[in-house]
């Protein structure tokens, strides 16, 4: 279960921030005569994926251990978010970004078997 959650969770995380860049910037916040609050359909469903992504976090804390799960979760949402900006949006993978993403993996897969 433990797995599931951390996979959904990185799905969520990483799918809310992509379709946010997407939308632009389309989010709009204005307090002239009451509060006022408006976004684009990309922005609002990566704005529904980063808070299903929250909600799962906060679970996820309260549930595992915090000195194993924080590391590898976040490592492996920067490695998906470092691929999907390649990817998706063009952007330049530098060699030192990839030598960053290969430590974060290989200290991923080290506090995996030290879990074991």
């Amino acid at each position: 279960m433990k797995l599931v959650l951390i996979i959904i969770y990185i799905l969520c995380s990483t799918g809310g921030m992509t379709l946010m860049k997407m939308g632009g910037d389309t989010l709009r916040l204005s307090f002239k005569g009451g509060i006022y609050f408006s976004m684009g359909t990309l922005t609002f469903f990566g704005f529904v994926l980063y808070l299903i992504s929250f909600l799962l976090w906060q679970r996820m804390l309260v549930r595992y251990q915090l000195s194993s799960l924080v590391p590898m979760v976040s490592g492996s949402v920067q490695v998906v978010i470092l691929l999907l900006g390649h990817f998706v949006f063009g952007e330049n993978l530098k060699p030192m970004a990839l030598l960053g993403a290969l430590l974060v993996v290989s200290g991923i897969v080290l506090m995996g078997f030290a879990a074991r």
